[in-house]
């Protein structure tokens, strides 16, 4: 009775860890959007300043309405349904808002124009939903270094990013910054143009998309809570140790003067045990090796524009992809392989991954650097994620209930997350 008891116990200790992630109830983690463009590039630097000796500049921003709604109350009636009426007598205070905490870094005494007076530009739809967009022009002088200062949703959401792109003085523009990092260089001005370090450092540099979007992967992949789901439904069942014991039991055997016979028998034990361990390790090697190939390859072909899907489906079939894993877990079926499965389902997850770069509109020039960056960092975050649950694990491999309670009861609580993150994204 009260090993019956103490099993409940660790099967609610491990649902109660799991629906830890119900909160978030999609893959795509906090993310704004900043277009920049120079209205005017020409050849030469003194050519590109208008009649007053200034060059213009647009940006366009583009903020979720479900992330503004921390900080500003878009739905005002609380029903969960944001209506237009609603965002109309919102937009003063977002547009307060974002005078605020979306600004040019001017330097004292510099003209007025180079500051960002925010306008409402409408709504417009995503892959995760709808957006505010605003819009706003500045005028600075053309040797000015331009530095944008960030500070949406710093106190609300840590995971909050901003990505920039956009064109100036003839550059590619491609980056990220979050609130807690404050500010991004988007252009080097003339004083700074013969600093070498400064060149490097210039937003529009490849190495720069490289990194920052690497960054970027890694930041959605352990954000992304139903691709670290689906990568938990694949390692649940694979017990694997860290320890070597069997060569230990053949040693104390040896020292204690056992027969020939038992040390044979200890020995062959011993092997079999180490086969069963290095057997384990390679169906992990295959199964993150499948799911690493499949992802890669739509996202790269997604990315590029050669082959597109639409969320309306994909994300349904991320959570499908869940609850069928879970549920093979809970039910195997003979000549089921796993490593298959996640090649498989890692093409649809490919396309979840890809619509954060297709939204970012990179431009041509860096788009293969971001992409490169991008999955690199996936691929860093995923293997963060599968150690990290080994090392977590070990605790646990080798006791008598880990199968029932961690493996099957693990399993059974993310068949219904995923249940419930399918019902949300087809109704």
């Amino acid at each position: 009775m009260m090993r019956a008891l103490g099993t409940r116990l660790r099967a609610s200790w491990l649902a109660t860890l799991l629906l830890a992630c119900g909160p978030a109830l999609a893959h795509k983690g906090s993310d704004a959007y900043l277009d920049v463009r120079q209205l005017e590039a020409p050849a030469s630097p003194s050519a590109s300043a208008g009649a007053d000796g200034l060059v213009d500049f647009s940006f366009g921003l583009a903020v979720a309405l479900r992330d503004l709604d921390l900080v500003v109350t878009i739905d005002a009636n609380a029903d969960a349904s944001v209506t237009w009426g609603e965002v109309k007598a919102a937009t003063p205070q977002v547009l307060a808002l974002l005078n605020q905490t979306a600004r040019l870094d001017a330097p004292p005494g510099g003209p007025e124009a180079c500051r960002l007076a925010w306008q409402g530009d409408g709504l417009e739809r995503r892959s995760d939903g709808v957006y505010f967009r605003a819009v706003a022009q500045a005028r600075c002088p053309p040797g000015q270094a331009l530095r944008l200062d960030y500070a949406l949703l710093k106190d609300q959401d840590s995971t909050h990013r901003l990505l920039v792109a956009g064109r100036i003085n003839g550059h590619d523009l491609l980056s990220t910054v979050s609130p807690q990092q404050g500010s991004l260089l988007l252009n080097v001005g003339n004083a700074e143009a013969g600093n070498a370090e400064a060149r490097t450092t210039q937003a529009s540099s490849r190495w720069s998309a490289l990194r920052d979007y690497f960054s970027l992967g890694m930041h959605h992949l352990l954000q992304g809570y139903d691709h670290l789901a689906f990568l938990l439904a694949l390692v649940l069942p694979l017990q694997l140790s860290l320890r070597r014991r069997p060569q230990l039991v053949v040693s104390r055997a040896s020292a204690a003067g056992a027969t020939a016979a038992y040390a044979s028998r200890a020995s062959a034990a011993g092997a079999t045990a180490a086969y069963a361990s290095r057997a384990t390790w390679l169906a992990l090697l295959r199964t993150v090796t499948a799911f690493t190939l499949g992802h890669s390859v739509t996202l790269m072909l997604a990315t590029f524009g050669w082959t597109q899907a639409s969320p309306l489906w994909v994300e349904p079939v991320i959570a499908l992809s869940i609850a069928v894993t879970a549920l093979l877990n809970l039910h195997p079926v003979k000549g089921v392989r796993f490593d298959v499965l996640a090649l498989l389902f890692g093409l649809v997850h490919g396309f979840g991954f890809a619509g954060l770069l297709q939204e970012a509109a990179a431009p041509g020039g860096l788009l293969p650097w971001a992409l490169a960056g991008f999955n690199l960092g996936v691929e860093a975050g995923q293997l963060t994620a599968v150690m990290g649950w080994v090392l977590v694990s070990q605790a646990l491999v080798g006791r008598a209930w880990y199968g029932r309670v961690v493996v099957r009861g693990g399993s059974a609580v993310l068949v219904l997350l995923a249940g419930g993150w399918f019902w949300q994204r087809v109704s």
